[in-house]
């Protein structure tokens, strides 16, 4: 017990006096906290804009409801049908609604698809992209690792650069500077010796990781303890991935190469692990599960669209065929010279268009559906793609949460379609309670299931596999070191 006590303290000592290690660990608190800036801010603009749009459709919808109170009370006279506020076309084309997703408690580590998309969609009835689930989705997850800098793109990236720069050569140098067979001389194996250095390197840097991240969290005003569950996996996350890396410099040093060696096989490993492996898969995925254009799809429209404008008296029978509650004997509704009129046909043509247009937009959306799920279940192929995807998860901002999220949009949007759509059509006048208790848009993170395990399994058996690998290197140790 006196020898490891003895080794413990003089490498703590040393790593005290290292200016290397220590610069490297300062790079890595300034990085997290540039990165952790960032987000803060970038997250910042992205709600101030969700808030402004919020309030904006609160706007209109007090101000349609003044106004149909004023029309009530007499206050107030129109000159047409098109100007009534009780009319459904106000509500068509003045009171949009909004769909959004809320902020993740623990948004701030990883950007994502936020990176691209908004995080809310406006809901506008005349305009058929509201109804689409993915006008202009992301159809590669693996391109999600490319993008601002944030908190997953330091620990993924660069985090296990500055592992390797800090352990690459802890035995190698010992044995080019002569002091190995020294090392040897003393009663405790090698692999036990460099063990408890590696062990050394990683339990001080993952507990100022955590501390830090810790205190980063807590200053951008992220709820620990409202939330200890997602930090606990958090911590769980970062203590694999580290130890991952920690273990394959360890499992390198042990295999006996030299110092120059050593770096060019394990900066090698992680450009495989980091980059060729993720890209290699995004190209197969293309080839393997190819999408068609949006072009493709977006002329399919127009071509839907153009037919049933020249079969315009059918179709009208068929739509009232599939919604009986939208057939109306009021003359209003079927005077084209009258605002009501003209825009009850418009918008029936969008809609009908829109439903035979949704077979070829589903087609669409089920092969992206598909190739996400490839790539998915190809993370396993590199812990940096189990991580990334990990973080992402845990910050609500991954594929499969904008996903979820545009078909709930979507579905949000069919929901009040057929409400205004009713009123519309049947010329309602809509209250001022009606335009109070509009369906208003509420995301489903249940929808989401958790793959926070999955993931972390994933990694434990990659460390298992290196485990397994040391254990036959650490049998050989001591002919390396007479080498």
């Amino acid at each position: 017990m006196g020898i490891y006590g003895q080794m413990v303290r003089t490498e703590l000592r040393l790593l005290s006096r290292d200016y290397g290690f220590l610069g490297l660990l300062f790079l890595l608190l300034f990085l997290m906290s540039f990165a952790s800036w960032n987000t803060y801010y970038h997250l910042a603009d992205k709600n101030k804009q969700l808030t402004v749009q919020l309030e904006l459709v609160r706007q209109n919808d007090q101000l349609l409801i003044s106004q149909i109170d004023s029309l009530n009370k007499g206050l107030a006279t129109y000159e047409g049908q098109y100007t009534l506020p009780t009319s459904g076309v106000r509500l068509t084309y003045n009171n949009h609604r909004l769909s959004w997703i809320p902020s993740n408690a623990y948004a701030l580590i990883a950007i994502g698809q936020g990176d691209l998309y908004s995080n809310y969609k406006k809901i506008v009835l005349y305009f058929n992209s509201s109804y689409e689930r993915a006008s202009s989705e992301l159809i590669s997850p693996i391109e999600q690792l490319f993008g601002q800098l944030d908190l997953a793109f330091v620990w993924t990236y660069l985090l296990p650069l500055i592992i390797l720069l800090i352990s690459f050569n802890i035995l190698s140098s010992e044995r080019e500077t002569g002091r190995l067979k020294l090392i040897a001389s003393q009663p405790i194996k090698v692999s036990t010796w460099l063990l408890i250095k590696i062990s050394i390197r990683f339990f001080t840097l993952f507990s100022l990781l955590i501390i830090f991240t810790f205190a980063l969290l807590s200053i951008f005003g992220v709820s620990i303890f409202q939330h200890p569950i997602e930090f606990g996996q958090l911590t769980i996350l970062l203590f694999l991935y580290t130890a991952f890396w920690f273990i394959l410099c360890f499992l390198v040093n042990l295999s006996g190469a030299n110092s120059s060696r050593s770096l060019i096989l394990l900066t090698s490993i992680w450009v495989l692990l980091v980059f060729l492996i993720p890209s290699f898969i995004n190209q197969l995925g293309k080839e393997l599960h190819p999408v068609p254009t949006r072009l493709e799809i977006i002329n399919h429209h127009q071509e839907v669209y153009n037919e049933i404008e020249s079969n315009l008296r059918q179709e009208m029978v068929a739509l009232f065929r599939l919604h009986p509650d939208w057939s109306s004997d009021d003359p209003i509704t079927k005077d084209m010279s009258n605002s009501t009129g003209w825009n009850i046909n418009f918008l029936a043509k969008q809609y009908l268009a829109q439903l035979k247009h949704q077979p070829k937009a589903q087609e669409y959306e089920d092969k992206i559906d598909k190739r996400n799920q490839w790539f998915s279940q190809l993370r396993i192929s590199s812990p940096a793609m189990i991580f990334q995807n990990a973080l992402t998860e845990l910050a609500g901002t991954s594929t499969r949460y904008h996903r979820s999220f545009l078909k709930q949009s979507q579905d949000y949007a069919h929901q009040y379609r057929q409400f205004v759509f009713k009123g519309l059509f049947t010329n309602h006048a809509f209250t001022s309670e009606e335009i109070k208790n509009l369906p208003e848009f509420v995301f489903d993170r249940q929808q989401i299931p958790s793959v926070f395990w999955p993931d972390a399994l994933a990694l434990i058996i990659y460390l298992i596999g290196i485990g397994i690998a040391i254990l036959f290197l650490s049998k050989k140790s001591t002919r390396i070191i007479q080498k």
